[in-house]
This record gives C-alpha cells, sequence and structure tokens, in this order.
C-alpha cells in the first residue's frame, strides 16, 4: 500500500525534459505569471424562482360548499380582496340558533318590562320582579354567545363565510369550482406574490461574493442581495450554489426564467491563465518550466471565466506553459 500512495509524489516530481526545437514543434509557449490581489466584477448563470416564504395557501376555516369564487388562476389580487363565498351549514345552524334567541331576548325583555312596572307599582313582589331580570340575563348571555361564535369563524355574509386574501399577490393555482366540499384540508387556492424572487446562481467552490448585486434582464437591471450559500456542492456539477433575493421592480422577472447575476468577488490572491494551461489529474495541475525542464505543479481553480481562469498555488516570476500542454500530460508517468 506504501508504494501506491508514493505513486503521486512521484509524478509530481518528475521532470519532463524538452528542448527549445521541440517546444516550438509542438507549440508549447510558457508565460511568466505575476500574483496579485484580484477583485472582480463577474458574472454567474442563475435560475430565478418564486420565494416560497411570500407564498400563501387559502383554507376555509369551515366545512362547506363553493357557492362563489370571484378569481381565478392568473388574476392579481390585494390584500384584503373577496376570493370566494362558502355555504356552511354551520353558520345556518348558528344563525337559526341566533334567530331563536332573538326572539327568546325579546320575549325576556318584554317580561322585564312589565315585571318592572307591576314591581314599581307593588302589584308583584321583589322575587317575582328580581327573576324576570335573571331571565333577561340568561337570554342576553346567550344572544351575545352565539353572536361571537359566528363571529370567530370570521366574516359571514348570511350562511356563506366570505374568505379573503391575507396578503397581495397572484394567484397560481386555483384547487377548488363551484360545488366543491372544502374544509380545513381542502385548499381553495395557492396565492403568490413575486415582489422579490430568489436567484440561484452557480459558481466555482470557494467563490465569495460581495453582499449586494444585480440581475441583468432585457436591458434592466434588478437589485439584489445576497442571502445564503449552500454548505454543499452540487452533486452533478460540484458547483457551489449561492441564492440571492432579488427585487422584482416592474414585474417583469418570473419563475423559471434563466438570468446572468453580476456581482463582486471579493479580494483573491491568484493569476489568470488560459484555461487549457489547467489539466485536471488527481487534482488540477499546471505544468512549471525549470532549468532541467517541465514539473507538474498543484493548483486551486479559484474561478472560471470564457477561456481562461484564476488560480492560486503560483509564486511571482514562475514560467508556466499555456499551450501544448496534452504532450506534457502525457509524458507524466513514463
Amino acid at each position: 500500500m506504501v508504494w501506491m500512495l508514493l505513486i503521486p509524489l512521484l509524478v509530481f516530481g518528475q521532470v519532463i525534459k524538452v528542448d527549445e526545437n521541440t517546444m516550438r514543434k509542438l507549440g508549447i509557449r510558457t508565460q511568466v505569471v505575476k500574483v496579485e490581489d484580484q477583485k472582480l466584477e463577474v458574472r454567474l448563470p442563475a435560475v430565478l424562482r418564486a420565494n416560497p416564504t411570500l407564498s400563501v395557501e387559502i383554507y376555509p376555516p369551515i366545512e362547506g360548499i363553493v357557492k362563489r369564487l370571484h378569481v381565478k388562476e392568473g388574476d392579481r389580487v390585494s390584500k384584503g380582496q373577496l376570493l370566494a363565498e362558502i355555504y356552511s351549514p354551520k353558520i345556518a345552524e348558528i344563525n337559526a340558533q341566533i334567530r331563536m334567541a332573538q326572539v327568546r331576548l325579546k320575549n325576556a325583555e318584554e317580561a322585564l318590562k312589565r315585571e318592572e312596572l307591576l314591581y314599581k307599582e307593588e302589584v308583584i313582589p321583589y322575587a317575582r320582579y328580581f327573576s324576570a331580570k335573571v331571565e333577561h340575563e340568561r337570554a342576553l348571555s346567550e344572544y351575545k354567545a352565539l353572536l361571537e361564535s359566528r363571529s370567530s369563524l370570521g366574516e359571514v355574509r348570511g350562511d356563506n363565510l366570505l374568505v379573503r386574501s391575507p396578503k397581495g399577490g397572484i394567484v397560481v393555482e386555483q384547487k377548488a369550482v363551484l360545488g366543491s366540499s372544502v374544509g380545513l384540508q381542502s385548499p381553495l387556492l395557492k396565492i403568490q406574490d413575486f415582489s422579490t424572487l430568489w436567484a440561484y446562481a452557480y459558481a466555482e467552490p470557494g467563490f465569495q461574493p460581495e453582499s449586494e448585486g444585480f440581475i441583468e434582464y432585457e436591458n434592466r437591471i434588478y437589485p439584489m442581495k445576497l442571502e445564503w450559500i449552500s454548505p454543499r456542492l452540487e452533486p452533478q456539477t460540484g458547483k457551489q450554489i449561492i441564492r440571492f433575493s432579488v427585487e422584482n421592480r416592474d414585474g417583469k422577472l418570473k419563475d423559471g426564467i434563466r438570468v446572468n447575476v453580476v456581482l463582486r468577488k471579493k479580494g483573491m490572491r491568484g493569476v489568470w491563465l488560459p484555461s487549457q494551461a489547467v489539466q485536471r489529474m488527481r487534482e488540477d495541475v499546471v505544468f512549471v518550466r525549470n532549468k532541467e525542464g517541465f514539473v507538474a505543479k498543484s493548483v486551486r481553480v479559484l474561478f472560471r471565466e470564457d477561456e481562461r481562469v484564476l488560480v492560486q498555488g503560483l509564486s511571482d516570476g514562475e514560467e508556466v506553459a499555456v499551450s501544448g500542454v496534452i504532450f506534457l500530460k502525457a509524458q507524466l508517468g513514463k
């Protein structure tokens, strides 16, 4: 097992000897690098998604039947707008009890007035007058309790419960139609607020953006703020996922569209090289020229942009092969 662990060290320590004439024939060119602090404005591909914290599903608080829908999928609604009317057998029953309670309360009020007059004229004893007062208080309490019970269910019109929107947005899902039976487990509608969206951008591992940036879309600029950097890489691409919150000022941004996020990368010390200068083996390597030839040197790719990469791990003045590197790679281990 020890000899297997020594193989990478031997490969990276191996000198590939190439004379000037062979370099010209193979198109091997070199570049003397200068390591500098880089602060870049970069563009990353991103996809927009609806912010799930700004969505709401509308459930009626009681069971009933949809008698009227005032909106449909795709409609824009405002906070407090009437969405639907739900006929409720429970409300109908409470309304019937309220009507009966009203009759009892009216009778109790009339009886109390009559008994109070008779008591003042000393026609009846106090006990009888007091009994009328108790009956009136009981009828009044029953009536008020029924009113509170009905009001606790929400806004009522007749035997129907009125359902209003708790926030502004767009009806993105209509989950009921006229005549549908609905209840606590049966949503009516889903409303999404698109005033802000989430932009998921994909960058090289270790990318550290500034907290603010913007999105370019159809020649418009939309401000955004950094919200979250994923602690894990996306398995399929090995990219780092970064989420931004985007202000959808004019409502033009849509869920699912692909955009470019423009942001600044925090200062990183490194050097720019052509993409082909970096070869992937067990890790990313470049080929550094010395007096004897070329040797493979491990580097860390900080950022990729078009046909160039920003790498870390080199020193000022080192001479790196930037073309013809396939030949050098093929010579390793021979």
